[in-house]
């Protein structure tokens, strides 16, 4: 099947009330591929940390994780409320939040620990924020919480390492439009040789101390 049949295909299928969602830990490029995706398929792209701070969906800031608590309930009631509008690309680490009758896929974005703990101190992050994101990766908690939320069919797990956004782009289409089965159980944890590297660099950076007050 041809990409632009791809394409029309899952325009005809989704015209409503029909979210994909694009998860993973930060740096695995979901907002990359998401944005790909709204580019090629026309459909609104939602990134839910944004609009949570932007719609007020949230019930406190979390200063010690620089981050922020979201309102559940209400981020789902705001999705809803979107995709009854028209599809949406949802991009999320926690996209499993979304309900199940209007989710018709979601995709885990995973890479290999030990360049995913590159990518972030690349991006200037402090080293215990780069700990929590790379052991969430080595234990495969992105794709865990989905599937606590979804059936297994719904979850996909894409692994980007060493592929293009385009190649990583074509096989969501693909699997969207069933020409690509979808695919669960990337193991970190089974690889001796990832598993040494990541714990090896962790202990690194855990020398580097707390971070700043």
């Amino acid at each position: 099947m041809r990409a632009d049949e791809v394409v029309q295909r899952l325009k005809e299928i989704c015209r409503r009330d029909c979210v994909v969602v694009v998860s993973g830990v930060p740096g695995t490029g979901k907002s990359t591929i998401a944005a790909r995706l709204s580019e090629i398929l026309g459909w609104e792209k939602v990134d839910l940390s944004e609009a949570s701070l932007k719609h007020g969906l949230v019930l406190e800031e979390d200063k010690e994780r620089s981050t922020y608590v979201i309102d559940e309930d209400a981020v789902r009631t705001w999705v809803r409320r979107k995709a009854s509008e028209g599809p949406l690309i949802v991009d999320s680490h926690y996209g499993e939040i979304v309900d199940d009758d209007i989710l018709m896929k979601l995709f885990v974005l995973r890479l290999r620990p030990d360049i995913l703990l590159e990518r972030l101190l690349k991006r200037g992050w402090h080293p215990h924020k780069v700990a929590e994101n790379v052991e969430a990766e080595l234990l495969g908690v992105c794709t865990a919480n989905a599937l606590e939320e979804h059936p297994r069919e719904k979850i996909c797990e894409v692994n980007t390492t060493g592929k293009t956004s385009d190649e990583v782009t074509e096989e969501i289409l693909m699997t969207l439009a069933g020409e690509r089965g979808c695919f669960l159980g990337i193991d970190w944890l089974s690889d001796p040789g990832i598993v040494e590297s990541v714990l090896s660099s962790l202990a690194r950076l855990d020398d580097l101390g707390e971070p700043n007050e």
